[in-house]
């Protein structure tokens, strides 16, 4: 009870704890290291891959690459059962104890570890299943499109992507920004923005198929409420495998407030157009949604 005093106490500095844990950090090739621990500790995030490594057979016998293992959360419950792994980080801070957890658990003999660039980099095979969890909201500030573009030529025929489809998802909303700040992603439900209008979907990322790293779309939205929208509230589903989705939690794609372009007023009923444009893999801060 004394730790939720605290957390209560803390409620409004807390509003961007989220995005500075999330946010990229040159010194670390990536994420500040709390963020391998916040993700280390997301059953929901974990266990939803887990399940989808289940649906394959815990991809026994399968020869699979991982894109960014980082710890490796999600590679050890696979590793046991697959025939070759290549595992590859871009943080070379991390190769030491990629390494030794490698060895520890006797496992080295079976993997090709790679630092390096996975959106340059060739595999000498063919592989049958190509797992990455290098996601954020929209795609919008990691490379998992840009990621699975280029190894998907890797792949064998009949081979599966982990995950295969993000659904993209925005409703109007109005919430309060601090100055300096564009988006946050929600961590306490009293940060929620006020709902406004339908939720609807602003497009879907086949991984697959996926070519086009710009995305610019307009998407009908039906206020439920008249009042001013100067945001929206996105989300982004992911497909991990068919029946087996990861729908986001507060360690991977929360749902975020993003600041419109400009305030609108709404009013219930009439039906408004909502333009999105954005870039797969730069900043969300870039991206620019306007009605």
């Amino acid at each position: 009870m004394e730790f939720f005093y605290k957390v209560i106490d803390n409620f409004e500095k807390l509003k961007y704890a989220l995005l500075d844990a999330q946010t990229f950090n040159p010194d670390h090739y990536g994420f500040p290291e709390i963020y391998y621990k916040v993700m280390e500790t997301d059953k929901v995030r974990v266990g939803a891959y887990v399940k989808a490594f289940e649906k394959y057979n815990m991809l026994k016998d399968a020869v699979v690459c991982e894109a960014g293992v980082g710890t490796l959360a999600l590679t050890k419950h696979f590793l046991p059962h697959v025939k070759k792994a290549y595992l590859i980080e871009y943080n070379p801070n991390l190769t030491e104890f990629i390494k030794n957890e490698l060895a520890k658990n006797g496992w080295a003999h079976k993997v090709e570890f790679i630092v390096g660039d996975a959106m340059k980099l060739e595999l000498p095979e063919k592989v049958d299943y190509i797992v990455g969890e290098l996601m954020s909201i929209y795609c919008a500030n990691e490379y998992q499109v840009q990621i699975f573009k280029h190894l998907r030529q890797f792949l064998k025929p009949g081979g599966k992507l982990i995950p295969e489809k993000i659904i993209n998802l925005a409703q109007l909303t109005h919430a309060d920004f601090e100055q300096g700040h564009k988006h946050y992603p929600i961590l306490f439900t009293r940060h929620w923005p006020e709902l406004l209008s339908t939720q609807e979907i602003v497009n879907t990322t086949d991984l697959y198929t996926e070519e086009i790293l710009r995305i610019q779309k307009q998407t009908s939205l039906s206020p439920y409420l008249s009042g001013k929208a100067n945001s929206i509230l996105m989300h982004s589903l992911i497909e991990l495998a068919e029946g087996i989705n990861f729908t986001g939690t507060d360690s991977l794609m929360p749902p975020t407030a993003m600041k419109l372009e400009k305030e609108v007023e709404l009013k219930a009923g009439e039906k408004v157009i909502l333009n999105s444009d954005y870039h797969y893999g730069t900043n969300l801060d870039e991206a620019k949604f306007w009605v």
